[in-house]
């Protein structure tokens, strides 16, 4: 296990893109939503039989890059959590490397702060297993590429029947007057739209009429955003729906409850 050594050209995680990954948002030294994102990971490799970090030495690592990173209190840092395959035995442990590293937030992840401005994404973009936070990422980054040069700053994959399923890096929530819903589609379990529905939320198609009546996204980084326009056209905020995203946005970053400090 290392957080910095070169990955051989021929590995799974370079060749067919077979690693996981979590992105922990860093609020000073504290790693918020620290256990559901390590739930997550070693729930996948549960799932599908695959060799686990040491939970020891994955908290160390992670210790240390903090410390290295130096954070004061006020500092915002992504601190990613990779644990990819770099030997054809993906039942070996040894085949198994764990990588963490502290990083800048994107610029695109702070200008969606201030409220997402969303594009649909072509069908052809899809996640090829859309429960899993894996490396093979190619749909994601193209649709965020997209996104970007269309002028907005996030990107919605959509089902089959034209639903909307999630963005790029972020869960969609409709607020549906005020019964938050989620796609009954496919996506990731996120771990910070889990924090924000506490256990509410139903599950229906979310079509561009219940997105543009009122809609956030969440992300580890991201936190929870208004969407503000899909596709060019304004979308609304409900007065609630922007008090409960400012009320989240503040317990996450500052209540004990959601975080641990490394």
């Amino acid at each position: 296990m290392s957080r910095s050594a070169d990955v051989p050209f021929d590995a799974p995680a370079v060749e067919r893109g077979v690693g996981f990954f979590e992105t922990v948002l860093l609020s000073g030294r504290r790693a918020v939503l620290w256990e559901p994102h390590l739930a997550r990971l070693g729930g996948t490799l549960r799932r599908f039989a695959l060799p686990e970090p040491d939970r020891g030495t994955l908290e160390a690592l992670s210790k240390s890059a903090v410390e290295e990173a130096k954070p004061a209190p006020a500092d915002q840092r992504a601190l990613r959590l990779a644990w990819i395959a770099v030997s054809g035995d993906l039942d070996a442990p040894a085949s198994w490397r764990l990588d963490i590293s502290v990083r800048a937030i994107p610029e695109a992840t702070l200008e969606r702060r201030s409220g997402a401005r969303a594009v649909t994404l072509p069908a052809e973009l899809r996640r090829d297993t859309p429960s899993v936070k894996s490396t093979s990422y190619f749909a994601a980054v193209m649709g965020l590429r997209l996104a970007r040069r269309s002028g907005a700053d996030e990107a919605l994959f959509t089902s089959p029947d034209g639903t909307y399923l999630e963005g790029t890096s972020t869960s969609l929530i409709a607020w549906n007057g005020g019964v938050l819903a989620r796609a009954a589609g496919d996506a990731l379990p996120s771990v910070t739209a889990a924090a924000f529905l506490a256990g509410e939320g139903v599950n229906v198609p979310v079509t561009g009429e219940l997105v543009r009546s009122g809609a956030l996204l969440c992300g580890s980084l991201t936190l929870a955003v208004p969407v503000v326009s899909l596709d060019g056209a304004r979308c609304a905020v409900p007065a609630a729906m922007a008090e409960r995203i400012g009320d989240f946005n503040r317990r996450l970053l500052s209540d004990p409850g959601y975080g641990v400090v490394l």
